[in-house]
Protein backbone atom coordinates (compact mmCIF):
# COMPACT_ATOMS: atom_id res chain seq x y z
CA UNK A 1 0.00 0.00 0.00
CA UNK A 2 1.38 3.57 -0.93
CA UNK A 3 1.16 6.24 0.89
CA UNK A 4 -1.62 8.04 -0.60
CA UNK A 5 -3.60 4.83 -0.41
CA UNK A 6 -2.84 4.60 3.36
CA UNK A 7 -3.94 7.92 4.00
CA UNK A 8 -7.08 7.68 2.05
CA UNK A 9 -7.56 4.58 4.34
CA UNK A 10 -7.19 6.48 7.31
CA UNK A 11 -9.40 9.58 6.37
CA UNK A 12 -12.07 7.41 5.90
CA UNK A 13 -11.61 5.02 8.81
CA UNK A 14 -11.47 8.53 11.05
CA UNK A 15 -14.45 9.60 9.19
CA UNK A 16 -16.48 6.84 9.86
CA UNK A 17 -15.20 6.51 13.09
CA UNK A 18 -16.23 9.98 14.06
CA UNK A 19 -19.71 9.22 12.31
CA UNK A 20 -20.54 6.59 14.38
CA UNK A 21 -18.92 8.28 17.64
CA UNK A 22 -21.23 11.41 17.30
CA UNK A 23 -24.31 9.19 16.40
CA UNK A 24 -23.78 7.24 19.68
CA UNK A 25 -23.54 10.30 21.48
CA UNK A 26 -26.70 11.68 20.38
CA UNK A 27 -28.14 8.19 20.99
CA UNK A 28 -26.95 8.40 24.54
CA UNK A 29 -28.84 11.80 24.72
CA UNK A 30 -32.18 9.80 23.94
CA UNK A 31 -32.05 9.24 27.57
CA UNK A 32 -31.80 12.70 28.93
CA UNK A 33 -34.52 14.21 27.75
CA UNK A 34 -37.87 12.10 27.35
CA UNK A 35 -38.87 13.89 23.90
CA UNK A 36 -35.20 12.54 22.55
CA UNK A 37 -36.71 9.27 22.71
CA UNK A 38 -38.01 9.46 18.77
CA UNK A 39 -35.76 12.42 17.98
CA UNK A 40 -32.16 10.88 18.83
CA UNK A 41 -32.24 7.72 16.32
CA UNK A 42 -33.34 10.44 13.67
CA UNK A 43 -30.85 12.78 13.65
CA UNK A 44 -28.26 10.01 14.36
CA UNK A 45 -29.71 8.49 11.28
CA UNK A 46 -28.74 11.60 9.25
CA UNK A 47 -25.21 11.38 9.76
CA UNK A 48 -25.28 8.30 7.48
CA UNK A 49 -25.89 10.89 4.56
CA UNK A 50 -21.93 12.24 4.58
CA UNK A 51 -21.08 9.03 4.72
CA UNK A 52 -22.72 7.07 1.85
CA UNK A 53 -21.36 10.17 -0.13
CA UNK A 54 -18.51 10.69 0.73
CA UNK A 55 -17.44 6.90 0.76
CA UNK A 56 -20.57 4.13 0.21
CA UNK A 57 -23.55 2.93 1.26
CA UNK A 58 -21.04 -0.30 2.73
CA UNK A 59 -19.81 2.46 5.17
CA UNK A 60 -22.63 3.23 5.97
CA UNK A 61 -24.01 -0.11 7.13
CA UNK A 62 -20.80 -0.44 9.29
CA UNK A 63 -21.76 3.07 10.64
CA UNK A 64 -25.46 2.23 11.36
CA UNK A 65 -24.48 -1.40 13.08
CA UNK A 66 -22.10 0.08 15.13
CA UNK A 67 -24.12 3.02 16.16
CA UNK A 68 -27.17 0.89 16.93
CA UNK A 69 -24.75 -1.98 18.96
CA UNK A 70 -23.33 0.48 21.34
CA UNK A 71 -26.72 2.45 21.66
CA UNK A 72 -27.86 -1.36 22.77
CA UNK A 73 -24.82 -2.30 25.24
CA UNK A 74 -24.44 1.31 27.05
CA UNK A 75 -27.71 3.35 26.11
CA UNK A 76 -30.34 3.97 28.84
CA UNK A 77 -33.31 4.37 26.52
CA UNK A 78 -33.57 1.02 25.06
CA UNK A 79 -36.77 2.32 23.04
CA UNK A 80 -34.72 4.88 21.10
CA UNK A 81 -31.90 2.06 21.04
CA UNK A 82 -34.19 -0.09 19.04
CA UNK A 83 -35.92 2.46 17.32
CA UNK A 84 -32.27 3.15 15.84
CA UNK A 85 -31.91 -0.29 15.17
CA UNK A 86 -35.27 -1.02 13.19
CA UNK A 87 -35.30 2.17 11.55
CA UNK A 88 -32.26 3.88 11.90
CA UNK A 89 -30.84 2.27 8.50
CA UNK A 90 -33.51 3.93 6.37
CA UNK A 91 -31.28 6.81 5.12
CA UNK A 92 -28.96 4.38 3.13
CA UNK A 93 -32.13 2.44 1.63
CA UNK A 94 -34.10 5.77 1.10
CA UNK A 95 -32.04 6.01 -2.64
CA UNK A 96 -33.65 2.27 -3.62
CA UNK A 97 -36.70 3.10 -2.52
CA UNK A 98 -36.81 6.39 -4.33
CA UNK A 99 -36.50 4.77 -7.19
CA UNK A 100 -39.60 3.11 -7.86
CA UNK A 101 -41.63 3.68 -10.89
CA UNK A 102 -44.33 5.74 -9.25
CA UNK A 103 -45.66 8.19 -6.33
CA UNK A 104 -48.00 5.99 -5.19
CA UNK A 105 -45.82 3.05 -4.82
CA UNK A 106 -43.28 4.82 -3.39
CA UNK A 107 -45.34 5.92 -0.55
CA UNK A 108 -46.96 2.42 -0.25
CA UNK A 109 -43.30 0.77 0.06
CA UNK A 110 -42.24 3.67 2.36
CA UNK A 111 -45.49 3.15 4.37
CA UNK A 112 -44.86 -0.93 4.52
CA UNK A 113 -41.94 -0.90 5.71
CA UNK A 114 -41.98 1.70 8.65
CA UNK A 115 -45.40 0.50 9.95
CA UNK A 116 -43.80 -3.47 9.87
CA UNK A 117 -40.75 -1.81 11.60
CA UNK A 118 -42.77 0.00 14.39
CA UNK A 119 -44.76 -3.63 14.68
CA UNK A 120 -42.23 -5.53 15.32
CA UNK A 121 -39.64 -3.39 16.90
CA UNK A 122 -42.53 -2.78 19.69
CA UNK A 123 -44.16 -6.49 19.56
CA UNK A 124 -40.11 -7.45 20.66
CA UNK A 125 -40.32 -4.76 23.57
CA UNK A 126 -43.58 -6.06 24.57
CA UNK A 127 -43.35 -9.52 24.11
CA UNK A 128 -39.76 -10.66 23.75
CA UNK A 129 -38.04 -8.20 26.54
CA UNK A 130 -41.16 -7.12 27.99
CA UNK A 131 -39.62 -4.16 29.31
CA UNK A 132 -41.65 -2.96 32.16
CA UNK A 133 -42.39 1.41 31.42
CA UNK A 134 -43.06 -0.23 27.83
CA UNK A 135 -45.43 -2.23 28.95
CA UNK A 136 -46.99 0.53 30.95
CA UNK A 137 -47.47 3.09 28.03
CA UNK A 138 -49.62 0.26 25.90
CA UNK A 139 -51.70 -0.28 28.66
CA UNK A 140 -54.32 2.33 27.52
CA UNK A 141 -56.80 2.08 25.57
CA UNK A 142 -56.80 0.55 22.13
CA UNK A 143 -56.95 3.53 20.27
CA UNK A 144 -54.20 5.44 21.71
CA UNK A 145 -52.28 2.82 20.76
CA UNK A 146 -53.61 2.82 17.33
CA UNK A 147 -53.45 6.82 17.06
CA UNK A 148 -49.45 6.53 18.61
CA UNK A 149 -48.63 3.98 16.37
CA UNK A 150 -50.30 6.10 13.12
CA UNK A 151 -48.72 9.34 14.97
CA UNK A 152 -44.67 7.45 14.39
CA UNK A 153 -45.48 6.46 10.51
CA UNK A 154 -46.67 10.27 9.73
CA UNK A 155 -43.38 11.02 11.88
CA UNK A 156 -41.28 8.74 9.40
CA UNK A 157 -43.27 9.72 5.74
CA UNK A 158 -41.92 13.61 7.22
CA UNK A 159 -38.70 12.59 8.15
CA UNK A 160 -38.41 10.44 4.60
CA UNK A 161 -39.30 14.06 3.38
CA UNK A 162 -36.79 15.85 4.99
CA UNK A 163 -34.27 13.48 4.07
CA UNK A 164 -34.22 15.00 0.55
CA UNK A 165 -33.34 18.43 1.60
CA UNK A 166 -30.66 17.52 4.14
CA UNK A 167 -28.96 15.96 1.60
CA UNK A 168 -29.35 18.49 -0.68
CA UNK A 169 -28.41 20.82 1.60
CA UNK A 170 -25.10 18.57 2.62
CA UNK A 171 -24.09 18.30 -0.83
CA UNK A 172 -24.38 22.34 -1.90
CA UNK A 173 -23.51 23.91 1.10
CA UNK A 174 -21.14 21.98 3.83
CA UNK A 175 -19.62 19.32 1.67
CA UNK A 176 -18.45 22.33 -0.32
CA UNK A 177 -16.86 23.32 2.56
CA UNK A 178 -15.39 20.59 3.20
CA UNK A 179 -13.57 19.76 0.16
CA UNK A 180 -12.33 23.40 0.11
CA UNK A 181 -10.76 23.43 3.82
Amino acid sequence: MNRTDARASSRMVAFCAMMAALGTVIMLSGGLIPVFTYCSPLLASVLLIPVMDEYDAGKGWMVWAVTAALSLLIGVDKEASFFYLFLGWYPLLKPAFDRAPSKVGRFLIKTLIFSSSVGIMYALLCFVFQIGEILESFAVAAWVNILFFATLVAVMLLFDRTLAGLHLLYQKRIRQKMKGS
